[in-house]
Formats: structure tokens, C-alpha cells, sequence
């Protein structure tokens, strides 16, 4: 089970769930759509304007923020060997919202503003990378790589902060949004969706070594698996889908931290799917629940559309707790 879950012929449950929940995204919302009438050559021209205008793009910005948040997430707990691992752990998120303030407080363009998000979750991990080779006594170390994560984000947040307090009314409305995560407008560039397919696309030949070295970098090693170089492709891997996740919708947490948990779950009885196989079920899975909560989002305080981070937190933190107290029960 590849990437031809979603374009194969072949009738998958997987398959069939991501379609009833495109479908039916498209269709709900603060103007309901009828999407047979809105396709037919009679349609009126408002109706198609939103369906092919704001509906299709913002959903397939939920897919591909959704998928690119699942993937870096359990691309992190293979390399942390941590499953409380999540992508923000890293602090792209923070460097993108910074990157993106600075642009507001200049007055720059929504394109613009999209590229300096991706710039500055990039200039971040470009950071770690370049601080973890001078710490050379530290290579490999992953609980080095975690605190350089939270010491950049801590950093960052407090120059967000600053900035926040320069920023007019008029501006700190929508940039409260970004920040707790939103995808209204989004996917007009078609970044995430196509980054999500990229991502998959050069995550998979991995997937088969990232499960060795969740077991131990003894074991992987004995596997011949060049342990110091598959860090270095996870991380990397992981950031770009941060980054690219963030540049597309902000800060939408959890995601990635419950996903993965929830498929290695339904997943544990059936022993014959792959590493592969799994990969790829995150990623579907990972852009089924964004498509969900935005749906959600956009139509429980009609006529207000809420931002879809505080969906996604509202449902990441119980799970977040759950998973703590299983982890301090085990130690006991």
C-alpha cells in the first residue's frame, strides 16, 4: 500500500473515507452547495465561484496540511524514539510566525508572507543544524536536538510576543488567527497538497529503516543501516513538512502527536501491513482529521469561522494527558 491509496482504481476503505469526507467538505459551510448544481453549465456564478474559488482550494490545503503534520510527526517519534514527539517540538512553527509577523509589521503580501514563513521555518533548522555540528561531542545526541528545539521556539515566541505589541488593531486580528492556526484563504498556491505527495514520495524508501531504529541504534546498526545519516534525513524530512505545513495554515498543533498514535493503535492487529503501509495510513489519516475539524470550524458559530488549531487542541490535549499518564503508570 503506496501512494496509490488515493489515485488507484482498486476500492480501499482508506480510499473510500477520503473521498465521502472531500465530498462532503466541499459541499458544507456557511453557504450550503449542492456540487452537481454547482458543476453544471447553468449554475449560478456566485455557487461556482465558491466551490472552485474558496471551497476546493481550503480543502485541499486541509489535506495537505493534515498529511504533512501526521508525516512529520511520526517521523520525530522514529527519531526521538519518543512517542510524545510532535513537529512543532522543533521550533519551525515558531520561526515561521516570526518571519511572518516582521512581514506584517512591513506591510507585506499574502504571497509573501507565505514564502517568509517557509523561509523562516527553514532558517531554523538550518540553525539547529549548524549548532549541532559545532557541539561534536553531541552528534547523534537526540536529547541535544530536543532542547535546541525548545530553546530556539522559546526564543522566537518571545520575539513574537514583542512584535505582537508593535502590530496596529487592524493587523492583530489576523495575526492572532495565523498564529492559533487557520486556513481561510489558504491553498490558493497549492503548497501544501503538493508538498504532502513530495514528502511521501521521499519519506517512503525510509520507512523501512525508521522502523529499525525505533527499536534501537544497536539494532539498526546491525541491520547495516548508516544510523548518523538517517537522523539527519529524518530531520530534514520532518522540518520541511513543518515548514511547509506552517507556511500554508500557522500553528495547528497536535496533529501530528495524535495521529500517529491513533493508527499504530488500529493498526497493531494486523500484523501483515508495512512500514510502508503505515507510513502512508498517517498521512491519509493525518489529512481526514484537518478536513474534519475545519469543517467544523467554519460552521459550529455560524456566521463566524473559527480558527482549526483550537479544534485540533481541544482535541490533542486529552489525548496528550493520556498518553503522560500511561508512560508515568508503566514506570511505576
Amino acid at each position: 500500500m503506496t501512494l496509490n491509496v488515493l489515485i488507484s482504481p482498486k476500492k480501499t476503505p482508506e480510499r473510500f473515507c477520503a473521498q465521502v469526507f472531500f465530498v462532503w467538505a466541499l459541499s458544507v459551510g456557511v453557504a450550503a452547495l449542492a456540487l452537481a448544481g454547482s458543476l453544471s453549465l447553468g449554475a449560478a456564478h456566485m455557487d461556482a465561484d465558491i466551490l472552485l474559488r474558496l471551497r476546493v482550494p481550503r480543502v485541499l490545503a486541509a489535506f495537505g496540511v493534515g498529511g504533512l503534520l501526521a508525516l512529520a510527526g511520526v517521523l520525530l517519534q522514529a527519531l526521538l524514539r519518543n512517542p510524545l514527539a510532535e513537529p512543532y517540538m522543533l521550533g519551525a512553527a515558531s520561526g515561521a510566525g516570526f518571519f511572518v509577523l516582521c512581514g506584517m509589521v512591513v506591510g507585506a503580501s499574502w504571497w509573501q508572507l507565505q514564502g517568509l514563513a517557509l523561509v523562516g521555518s527553514l532558517c531554523v533548522l538550518l540553525l539547529m543544524t549548524a549548532l549541532l555540528k559545532r557541539l561534536r561531542h553531541a552528534h547523534g545526541d537526540v536529547t541535544v536536538l530536543l532542547l535546541l528545539g525548545v530553546l530556539l521556539g522559546a526564543v522566537l515566541n518571545a520575539g513574537v510576543s514583542v512584535i505582537m505589541l508593535t502590530l496596529p488593531d487592524r493587523v492583530m486580528r489576523g495575526a492572532m488567527f495565523w498564529l492559533m492556526g487557520d486556513l481561510a484563504g489558504a491553498g490558493q498556491q497549492f503548497w501544501a497538497i503538493l508538498g504532502v505527495f513530495l514528502c511521501t514520495i521521499l519519506a517512503l524508501p525510509l520507512a523501512q529503516p525508521m522502523n529499525a531504529l525505533m527499536r534501537g541504534a544497536h539494532m539498526a546498526h546491525g541491520f547495516g543501516i548508516d544510523v548518523a545519516r538517517l537522523r539527519w534525513q529524518l530531520l530534514l524530512l520532518a522540518g520541511l513538512a513543518t515548514a511547509l505545513a506552517v507556511a500554508e495554515a500557522g500553528a495547528i498543533g497536535f496533529v501530528g502527536l495524535v495521529v500517529p498514535h491513533a493508527v499504530k493503535l488500529c493498526v497493531a492487529r494486523l500484523p501483515r501491513l508495512g512500514a510502508r503501509s503505515v507510513l502512508v495510513l498517517c498521512v491519509l489519516w493525518g489529512a481526514i482529521l484537518l478536513v474534519c475539524a475545519d469543517m467544523v470550524a467554519r460552521t459550529i458559530a455560524y456566521p463566524i469561522e473559527l480558527p482549526v488549531g483550537v479544534f485540533t487542541t481541544l482535541l490533542g490535549a486529552p489525548f496528550f494527558a493520556w498518553q503522560l499518564v500511561r508512560r508515568l503508570r508503566g514506570r511505576v
